[in-house]
């Protein structure tokens, strides 16, 4: 697989670390101390975090989040972040860095003690993105908002992505690719892009279900939810090519 389609393909999977945002200095706001500020600004992205999750990211507007924030200053929004595409800057900004630091540190572990098998390369997919379900501040939110944002029109986050250094959900792709050499290299990419509904849309949908006040809805265990996606990622990546799939594979398309 040449780097240039490596790159294409495991980007896809790895678009969730942006720019901050900085605050739009061209609309007039009172003079605010730096602690009041970034009080300010937390206060916005957790109230946005609640509506892009409970209402969609579509349908709300900056207004409804400076309401839903208690600002009194109707610029405050803009200011701070400039318009709907910084505010979700700075929520994706919030939540990614620990789990890219998370999922490093598992890949070094593999790494060192040289693992190859699909269960350790799953759960270091998984488990830093579902450690989000137990984050208090905005995790389950943060889950609900990146299912929306997969394939969104009207946000360009996976040019703006590539631009960023973080390279996790790449490293642990190479390491993949490494150990499946017999897997063509056709089936990478709409592979990897079945591997990114399964883990967003899951945990998006886990999210909601928790915090659902339906009692109908009871989600199973945490643990039972985590272990079972682990699960569907490797039978995913261990699934068989049919006769039907490998016809559609270019001929001379080599292992």
């Amino acid at each position: 697989m040449n780097n240039t389609s490596e790159l294409a393909y495991f980007d896809v999977i790895e678009l969730f670390l942006m720019p901050t945002a900085e605050p739009n200095q061209d609309l007039p706001l009172s003079s605010l101390s730096r602690s009041d500020a970034v009080a300010t600004r937390s206060r916005i992205v957790s109230a946005a975090e609640r509506l892009f999750a409970e209402r969609g990211i579509d349908a709300t507007t900056l207004a409804e989040i400076n309401k839903e924030a208690n600002q009194r200053n109707r610029s405050a929004v803009q200011y701070h972040f400039g318009n709907k595409l910084g505010v979700i800057h700075a929520i994706l900004d919030k939540h990614t860095p620990g789990i890219e630091l998370r999922r490093h540190a598992m890949l070094d572990e593999i790494e060192s003690a040289e693992i190859s098998n699909l269960r350790a390369f799953a759960e270091a997919l998984v488990l830093p993105v579902a450690e989000k379900l137990d984050d208090r501040d905005g995790g389950l939110a943060f889950l609900r908002i990146s299912a929306q944002l997969i394939g969104h029109p009207g946000f360009p986050l996976l040019s703006l992505h590539t631009e960023r250094m973080n390279r996790g959900t790449d490293r642990l792709g190479r390491l993949i690719a490494a150990n499946a050499s017999d897997w063509p290299k056709a089936l990478w990419a709409p592979r990897w892009l079945l591997l990114i509904g399964l883990l967003f849309h899951g945990m998006a949908d886990y999210a909601h279900l928790v915090q659902s006040r339906d009692p109908a809805s009871r989600p199973p265990s945490r643990q039972l939810f985590v272990n079972n996606l682990i699960d569907s990622v490797i039978a995913l990546l261990e699934a068989p090519i049919s006769p039907q799939t490998a016809a559609q594979i270019p001929e001379g398309d080599g292992t």
